[in-house]
């Protein structure tokens, strides 16, 4: 019988969005105590909408691009669907990101982490989420595990935490997943907190999750 864990569910038909230059932003989650998770971001951008985001020093930044294409201030590459920015700075600066496409929308989602390896880098990445019923590493730079995965309907997995007690941040992408025992449906997000071992079942096709350990 699996245990129940203290948690905190962000149930995304509750989100309280802000209109912003174009764009439409919710705050999934906010810094709490002891954390290592400081916050998380979906932004939608209108065509020709543009945003500016602005990090704090000494942290990792990962933005997903969960449908659409987005420029990142200078950088010559654009960045699109099954795409991740990542980021790691020692100082405070700005990133603008812009709706790269006409006629479309954009969505993006930005994770913003405590760093614990002072230094400075950036990298694009492709994500290859079409390996089906797995997670699978988003980023290895960054300094805490982070992982994806695509699920066919029925499908179970489970994940050991590489330390014990921790806690995990899940968010549903699409679809509907049972989540250690919890419901979560597309842009849900849970926090789970004192736990050893993750178990979920996906309970649609093309069921889409991400999550971390924190």
């Amino acid at each position: 019988m699996l245990v129940q864990t203290p948690s905190k569910i962000f149930k995304s038909d509750f989100a309280i969005w802000k209109e912003d230059n174009s764009c439409m932003i919710r705050e999934i989650f906010t810094e709490c105590e002891n954390s290592n998770l400081k916050k998380i971001t979906e932004i939608v951008f209108d065509e020709d909408g543009n945003y500016d985001f602005q990090y704090v020093a000494n942290c990792n930044v990962l933005i997903l691009v969960l449908y659409g294409e987005i420029l990142i201030n200078d950088f010559k590459k654009n960045i699109s669907a099954h795409q991740v920015f990542t980021l790691k700075s020692t100082e405070t600066d700005v990133l603008t990101i812009k709706n790269n496409l006409e006629g479309e929308k954009a969505d993006i989602l930005i994770i913003e982490l405590t760093s614990k390896k002072h230094d400075n880098s950036f990298r694009i990445k492709d994500l290859n989420i079409d390996f089906r019923n797995s997670f699978i590493q988003i980023a290895e730079d960054v300094d805490y595990p982070n992982f994806i995965g695509l699920y066919d309907g029925r499908k179970e997995d489970n994940y050991v935490l590489y330390h014990p007690q921790r806690s995990v941040f899940g968010m549903v992408i699409n679809g509907a997943f049972e989540f250690q025992n919890r419901l979560l449906e597309t842009r849900d997000a849970i926090l789970l907190n004192q736990i050893d071992r993750l178990e979920f079942e996906a309970l649609s096709e093309n069921a889409l999750l991400l999550f971390l350990e924190v």
